[in-house]
């Protein structure tokens, strides 16, 4: 085990904690599957402020925004961008 630690270049310390942390039990897994709820319902046309906003609603806790920000930034959801129109107007032909 040491020879392996060494050639990796890591503590002894830092193996163990990693081996706890990967026990751990997210506590963010409840807000994380309303999240996804919320998003796969609007299509993903939702974006962190509009879902914070709908959890704080449907939830007797409020949800911050930036913890709402953050989650959906870990589980690779991004709420769909508009393409800007374009101006489109021709001038017709003057009756003057």
């Amino acid at each position: 085990m040491a020879d392996l630690l060494q050639v990796a270049g890591l503590a002894r310390s830092t193996f163990y904690y990693q081996c706890q942390a990967m026990e751990r039990v997210d506590k963010h897994s409840e807000i994380k599957a309303q999240i996804c709820a919320v998003y796969t319902e609007h299509k993903g046309r939702y974006g962190y402020r509009r879902i914070a906003a709908a959890l704080c609603n449907s939830m007797a806790q409020p949800v911050n925004h930036k913890r709402v920000q953050r989650l959906m930034k870990q589980m690779g959801l991004r709420s769909l961008i508009r393409a800007k129109r374009r101006y489109r107007h021709t001038n017709g032909p003057r009756l003057c």
